[in-house]
């Protein structure tokens, strides 16, 4: 019978390496599709406004929901990164200079601020901490409400400029 024997550093700082780089290349996704929507928002804006026709406006006001699904989705899968790439650092004992305790703090700003340092805490309890992150915390978070407040008030935009400024809908 063969008997597993426990990875070498070198493997776990390959997989600590590839983390670290699968985290930042989610963050760059999110900001590349969070840049491309909002330009479209403006665009699509700019050209109901210019053409007076309230449905290019009804259709700009779906934009901000798009970049909160994104977030929310790659979020999710970053938090998991994160939790991976926490216990992959306490197993090669870096614990003063974590990276992913950095990214762990970040995302833990607003939606868990009791949390004490995260230096101190166990494998078992990062583990529940991952468990801990839903979507429902996640949706009372500023970049969330600023998002749903966006979009509100292009929809209010699109009523004003039917009722109040007689723009045709289509």
């Amino acid at each position: 019978m063969v008997t597993r024997k426990a990875p070498d550093n070198e493997s776990l700082r390959l997989e600590l390496q590839e983390a670290i780089v699968t985290y930042r290349q989610w963050a760059s996704q999110l900001t590349q599709i969070a840049g491309f929507t909002a330009t479209a928002d403006v665009l699509l804006l700019s050209y109901g406004f210019s053409q007076k026709l309230a449905a290019i406006i009804l259709v700009a006001s779906a934009c901000p929901m798009i970049i909160l699904l994104m977030y929310l989705l790659i979020g999710s899968s970053n938090i998991s990164l994160i939790s991976l790439t926490l216990r992959i650092e306490r197993r090669l004992l870096i614990r003063e200079d974590s990276l992913a305790a950095i990214f762990l703090r970040d995302h833990l700003r607003s939606t868990a601020p009791t949390v004490g340092t995260i230096e101190e805490l166990s494998d078992e309890e990062i583990r529940r901490l991952n468990l801990s992150l839903s979507r429902r915390k996640w949706i009372r978070t500023p970049v969330p409400i600023l998002l749903c407040v966006g979009t509100i008030a292009q929809l209010g935009i699109f009523v004003l400029s039917l009722t109040v400024f007689g723009y045709r809908f289509m």
